[in-house]
Formats: C-alpha cells, structure tokens, sequence
C-alpha cells in the first residue's frame, strides 16, 4: 500500500525473513527498508528518497505509527518489525544457514563492539568485516572494496535516516552484496552504546520516547509525528492500494 505517497509493504515477520533467504540465494543485490513514520514524512518531500523506496525490494512497517496508519487507512497488520528486532532475526537465520555478514555505520569502534555482541549471542556467526560510519567521500574506494573483498551476503548499514538509504541505492549495484539493509541506530544498541527501551514500552509503540531521554537532540524529529497522524487522517483512503510484493 501506499501513506502519503510512499510504498509500504504490508507483510509479516515470517514473510520478510523468507524473502531474505530468497534474495541471498538469487546472488543477485536487493535493498531492504525499514520505514517508519520520519521516513515517509522525509520522503513525501524528497522525490529521491520517495523513488529508493519505491524501487526497493521490500519495504518493511517499522513502527507503531506505520502499523496505527495502515489500520487506519483500512489495511490491518498483524504487527509491526521494529529495525532491531528484524536485524537480529536475521542475525540468527545467518548463523544457522552460514551467511556471511559485513556492519557499516555508528563511531569508530561501535560495529567492533556490536560484531562482539553478536559472536556472543549467536555463536558461530560469520561477520567478515566491520567499518565505521565516520567515513568521507575520498574514503569510499577504500571501504567498497573492502566490502566486495569480503563478500559478505548480508550488509547491514547504520548511517542514519535517509542518509543510509541513499547510500545503498548509490552503491547497490557495485557492491553485489544479495541484502543491503539499513539499520539506523541498531549498531549503538547491539554494542551497548546506547540501552534498548523495556518490553513494556516496546510493546506499546512507545520506544521511541526512551530513545528520547537518551539522545534528546531527537525531539525536532519526534515533535513531527502529530503531523504525521493529521495527514494520515485527512488523506483519502482510496489512496491506499496494494503494491505488488516480490
């Protein structure tokens, strides 16, 4: 379907990890987003971003006010798949299958620390590479081949909202690399930088306002989500129509 002009994929948690394993045994790049609300208020006003989305493999409900939107506009969810969790999902599909698994983003150190954090959690796991998200363009020759050195089957990307999304549909096709992922800040709370919100909260759409009193230079962002709700409730609902999921 679509919110405010932008593709969202209405699909289960189930649904996105099959499709993971049947992007990385085609051998051939897709790129997978995690939208949320900041995004397609992002995208309703930048035609780049809007198109990356749309050109996309999968574009994932990430939050609680994607799920509130869809429901909503007439089309239920069964839930929503919050980035991390999704992340971590697939983490545990690469350690039982094999796959290998490359991290790019956050401050120097963090993707060391989360790879750590990782090894421990899902022993076995093959993470064949790490860098920094700290990097400039005359860096790019650099760490691109270091990706496609290590070909890795899954990259997952923390730049940052749509910084990262740009960045993978820039280099989707040179790095080959099956599923590129953003993963925003996931990288800081895998490697304990920064702490994940309770269940509770978690559970009631409500993470975002932990991440708040963490990192309270966020709130020109959160002060947006009002007007999120008031164009979902005064868009038409026939605007929303299925996209078609491959």
């Amino acid at each position: 379907m679509h919110i405010l002009g932008t593709r969202i994929d209405t699909v289960t948690h189930n649904q996105v990890l099959e499709s993971i394993e049947r992007y990385i045994q085609s051998g051939t790049p897709h790129h997978v987003v995690t939208g949320n609300t900041l995004m397609l208020l992002e995208a309703e006003k930048d035609p780049t971003l809007r198109q990356i989305l749309e050109s996309a493999a999968i574009v994932v409900p990430e939050s609680s006010g994607i799920l509130w939107a869809c429901r909503t506009m007439g089309v239920p969810l069964e839930d929503f798949l919050p980035g991390i969790d999704l992340m971590l999902s697939i983490c545990r599909v690469a350690q039982q299958r094999g796959y290998p698994a490359f991290l790019v983003g956050s401050a120097p150190g963090v993707a060391e620390r989360a790879k750590s954090e990782l090894l421990q959690r899902y022993p076995g796991i093959r993470i064949v590479g790490t860098h920094h998200g700290y990097f400039k363009e005359n860096d790019l020759p650099h760490l691109l081949s270091k990706i496609k050195l290590a070909k890795p089957s899954l990259l997952f990307v923390g730049l940052g909202m749509p910084a990262q999304e740009k960045w993978i549909a820039r280099f989707l096709q040179t790095l080959q690399v099956p599923v590129v992922m953003g993963v925003g800040g996931s990288l800081d709370v895998i490697s304990g930088k920064l702490s994940r919100a309770p269940s509770l909260l978690r559970k009631a759409g409500m993470e975002w306002l932990y991440r708040l009193v963490q990192e309270p230079w966020r709130w020109r962002r959160i002060s947006q989500l009002p007007v999120f709700a008031w164009k979902v409730l005064n868009e038409p609902k026939e605007s929303a129509h299925a996209a078609r999921y491959s």
